[in-house]
């Protein structure tokens, strides 16, 4: 256990790094659709217009995303996780490259490869979370998704804030707001070493292995393995409630961007910022926030309590945005919704690791991640042309969606939660 343990270690650095330079692109989307100085559009570009490309440009990656995520994990069911994670990292290469170039030269397909190659590739939270379902104890499971977690948003805490600074300061009539997606793709090469000499293998048993009894065909055994899946209430349920919480976590965190920017005026270092701090707030969920409701609670009273914060700052960010208290309380509406997420997001996933085999953690946490990218795939989209609208339709869109997994966990997925 104890090699297992430091190999959880080192994936959880390896996953901070990714994150950091991952999470670059998220105040610079921003500005390349909604700011004036942007090469991307005529500076006379409507905001209906920007609103609805940066919609469609940022749903690209979560629809991709349906497909190969599954597909990625059932792979690592079968060959391992070690080497899909190195290819997930060694990815998010191309995507920056892609993505700097395009702004650079103001050419939108090249954006749009970008994320196609992270919708496709760049996406190494699934393998991350099958490992820790490989490696952990039973019941050390939920601490360690927990650490996870912590490592993610450690790197989402700091990324758009080193971004932002970037964006403008350096080169910027040659550059534009290139500069961050090229520190990116060198931050990306790097990390691709680190992986390849300190990550080891946590799969212990294949699924054709696992399911050799039934079938000696390995398409087979995976395909048994995925219907098993399929078929589990207690995967599905967790499913619609996953569903519920990420188009609420996603239809604030993709548009409260184009609000700061557009009704706030918020500029690159604010932005990144601000950003950053949501990241910093789920830092605290993760860690101070778990530590002190785990393991007092069963997970439907966790759950309970994140949506129960997470509404409240939802409803705090609207009643801002319509003058109802003042403009600073948008900042303070990014920290219940930030933990709320966080903590709910550990609980999902831990249910969902608990409900299955060891030889299944990577399909279903692709479950997981088609989840997830259904969310934001259709909230981004749906997202960009209800902001064309009026930009504070998104929000009110994911509190209704909170309101849904209330309901959800105290009328319907009652028995599976108290345990």
């Amino acid at each position: 256990m104890n090699s297992s343990l430091q190999n959880i270690r080192r994936l959880l650095g390896v996953i901070a790094l990714d994150q950091t330079y991952i999470e670059f692109a998220v105040p610079i989307i921003t500005l390349i659709f909604f700011d004036s100085s942007s090469r991307m559009f005529p500076a006379d570009t409507s905001l209906a217009s920007r609103s609805m490309w940066y919609g469609t440009c940022i749903s690209i990656p979560f629809f991709i995303n349906l497909f190969f995520a599954p597909l990625l994990s059932t792979f690592s069911d079968e060959f391992g996780r070690r080497k899909f994670l190195l290819f997930e990292i060694f990815s998010a290469f191309f995507y920056m490259l892609f993505a700097g170039l395009g702004v650079i030269t103001g050419k939108l397909w090249l954006l749009i490869a970008g994320f196609v190659v992270r919708g496709a590739f760049s996406r190494t939270n699934t393998t991350a979370l099958a490992m820790i379902g490989d490696a952990a104890s039973y019941h050390q499971k939920m601490k360690y998704m927990s650490y996870l977690q912590f490592a993610i948003s450690l790197g989402a805490c700091v990324g758009p804030i080193i971004s932002g600074y970037f964006a403008e300061r350096f080169f910027f009539d040659t550059l534009n707001f290139s500069l961050p997606f090229f520190i990116a793709a060198c931050l990306a090469l790097i990390n691709s070493i680190l992986a390849y000499f300190y990550i080891s293998e946590t799969l212990q048993t294949k699924s054709s292995h696992a399911w050799q009894e039934h079938t000696s065909s390995r398409l087979m055994a995976n395909l048994l393995s995925i219907k098993s899946i399929a078929m589990n209430k207690n995967v599905l349920m967790t499913s619609l409630l996953l569903l519920c919480f990420q188009i609420g976590w996603a239809m604030y965190y993709q548009f409260i961007p184009p609000i700061l920017k557009s009704v706030y005026h918020f500029n690159a270092h604010s932005l990144g910022v601000f950003i950053g701090m949501i990241a910093f707030w789920l830092l605290i969920g993760s860690g101070p926030a778990f530590k002190l409701i785990y393991p007092a609670f069963n997970y439907r009273t966790m759950l309970n309590i994140s949506l129960g914060i997470e509404l409240l700052g939802i409803f705090i960010s609207i009643a801002t945005y319509f003058h109802r208290l003042p403009d600073s309380f948008i900042w303070a509406g990014a920290m219940p919704i930030a933990i709320g997420d966080v903590l709910a997001y550990i609980c999902l996933t831990t249910l969902y690791s608990n409900f299955v085999a060891d030889h299944m953690q990577g399909k279903v946490m692709g479950i997981n991640f088609l989840i997830v990218g259904l969310a934001w795939g259709c909230t981004g989209f749906i997202g960009g042309f209800l902001s064309a609208y009026s930009l504070i339709l998104p929000l009110i869109i994911a509190a209704v969606s909170i309101i849904v997994a209330f309901f959800i966990i105290n009328l319907i997925y009652v028995h599976h939660l108290d345990a």
